[in-house]
């Protein structure tokens, strides 16, 4: 499993210095208390889901020969939501539409 955050990840509660932390912490894979990440559909249900970062460090994930990408984080699932509502908003201004894979240019 490869982690991939994305370069425009969006964030709710962070101070510079946490979310540098965070995202060093995210790219060697080590346990952080109370992450929670906004990923594309690992599951090809959906357009985005929540994760507490710490479950995508468990063994089933870490078999599973993908990448998962990250487009917010957050402090709490509260707070990831409301990442997810700033996410889906952007893209219809941006796009018309609620295709984050393009927004984020993960995809096709």
């Amino acid at each position: 499993m490869k982690l991939c955050v994305s370069k425009n990840v969006y964030t709710q509660d962070f101070s510079e210095k946490d979310f540098k932390k965070a995202l060093r912490r995210i790219a060697i894979k080590r346990p952080v208390k109370g992450l929670f990440v906004v990923t594309e559909p690992l599951f090809d249900a959906g357009i985005m889901e929540i994760y507490d970062y710490n479950e995508l460090l468990q063994p089933y994930y870490r078999k599973q020969r993908r990448s998962i990408n990250i487009y917010g984080i957050a402090k709490s699932r509260d707070k990831a939501k409301e990442v997810v509502n700033d996410i889906i908003g952007d893209a219809y201004r941006e796009l018309g539409s609620p295709d984050i894979k393009a927004l984020f240019g993960t995809g096709t």
